[in-house]
């Protein structure tokens, strides 16, 4: 399920076009469930009534131009009532509507349907129909389409928002591929935070087992014995995995931000305070240009110090022989706009447009998570980030946050 589940991941996040994405999604939820047939229905705000966004199977292009009323069939059900269906034998389901294969002579015998949520509102359903063995849909079917539910209610939401920007807008083509590029990243971070709260325990476990082992072999054993180096790698990897797992479900929890007024200055102040050890070891030179008496600020106070911190941490291993680190921050347009320059190593070009990207990194060691998570704090504050840099010439991240954010639990 979960080789099924990475896979559909990779193939949502891949693309903004809706119907590609769907096609493939619930392609892998046929396969692996070996079905015969599968539809994502949406709920027709306007109308009311029940739309196929996507029909496969040998009746598929016949049932994807009907409409189903909510509270019709097994899809109507659950949309109507949020809950998932498993109908091992739809002749003996009351809400099972045989409409459409009385008109395509197509035979449905079992079936699995699960709600699409966005913010808690029901948009649509999954439906997956017929076991090619003939055999009954199971809890382990029912787990991976929840899962893929998750996924392509959050595409299927970015997508609406594309289209309405297309729509209203006449935007440039540079700003339909930033837009859509933000849009794609959001998506995978969605993902991602889906499949770290199914996976994370069950990966962590393992590894300290693999490494509590280890140790324990070590200690019984002599220093010069043949396996003690061997043993010692063991140790650093599954520390390194340990590490991971901490760091991925970190970013997970980043999703979330409890916003409340704050002043800036002190906020800036306490963040410098934090990085300041780690600039003196290195023999980095600290510039700062801090606007007195910025205007008061509504931001998660611990998320924006770990962005600062995770920004400065990336410019401090871009300085191993030292150099000049320039911290400026600012009031601009109803915005309080907050630039870090270093003088360090630089960032290539081409890989600039994937820097923001879960597992993308320059550097020998870490995840690749640090920029990540910054991009998604800056998100939670509906701020903008803009990374310039050119390698060898240093690089510059300029934060702009919002004055105008209400205090309030985001989620």
């Amino acid at each position: 399920a979960l080789s099924a589940l990475l896979k559909s991941s990779a193939l949502i996040n891949s693309s903004l076009q809706i119907s590609d994405v769907l096609d493939s999604a619930m392609k892998v939820a046929e396969e692996f469930m070996e079905a015969e047939a599968s539809s994502v229905l949406e709920l027709d705000e306007e109308t009311g009534d029940i739309i196929f966004r996507l029909a496969r199977g040998k009746k598929g292009g016949f049932v994807g131009t009907k409409r189903l009323k909510l509270g019709e069939g097994i899809a109507g059900s659950v949309i109507q009532n949020g809950r998932p269906m498993i109908v091992e034998d739809v002749e003996k389901e009351r809400r099972f509507s045989d409409r459409f294969d009385k008109e395509t002579g197509f035979k449905t015998r079992s079936l699995i349907c699960v709600p699409l949520f966005i913010r808690e509102k029901t948009i649509g359903a999954l439906q997956v129909i017929n076991k090619k063995n003939g055999g009954p849909f199971t809890e382990e079917d029912l787990d991976l389409l929840t899962a893929l539910a998750q996924q392509i209610a959050v595409a299927l939401d970015n997508a609406k928002l594309y289209e309405r920007l297309e729509e209203s807008f006449k935007l440039t083509a540079e700003e339909l591929k930033a837009t859509q590029q933000k849009l794609i990243r959001s998506e995978r971070l969605a993902a991602l935070a889906n499949l770290v709260q199914g996976v994370s325990h069950e990966v962590r476990n393992p590894i300290m087992s693999i490494g509590g082992f280890a140790a324990r072999m070590k200690a019984g054993l002599g220093k010069k014995h043949k396996f003690h180096r061997y043993l010692d790698i063991i140790l650093q990897e599954t520390s390194k995995l340990e590490k991971l797992v901490k760091d991925v479900k970190e970013l997970a929890g980043m999703h979330t931000a409890y916003l409340q007024p704050a002043n800036m200055n002190n906020l800036l102040f306490t963040a410098i305070e934090n990085f300041s050890p780690a600039l003196s070891q290195r023999s980095i030179h600290l510039e700062t240009d801090i606007e007195e008496g910025l205007p008061p600020i509504t931001v998660d106070k611990a998320q924006i110090v770990r962005a600062l911190k995770n920004i400065v941490q990336n410019s401090v291993e871009a300085m191993p022989s030292g150099g000049t680190l320039k911290l400026r921050a600012r009031e601009v347009d109803s915005h309080i706009q907050i630039v870090i320059e270093d003088s360090g190593i630089g960032i290539d070009e081409y890989e600039l447009d994937s820097i923001l990207e879960p597992f993308v990194t320059s550097k020998t060691t870490g995840a690749g998570l640090g920029l990540t998570m910054v991009y998604q704090i800056v998100m939670n504050h509906h701020g903008e980030i803009d990374i310039k840099s050119r390698g060898g010439r240093g690089t510059k991240v300029t934060l702009d946050l919002p004055l105008n954010l209400q205090s309030q639990m985001e989620g």
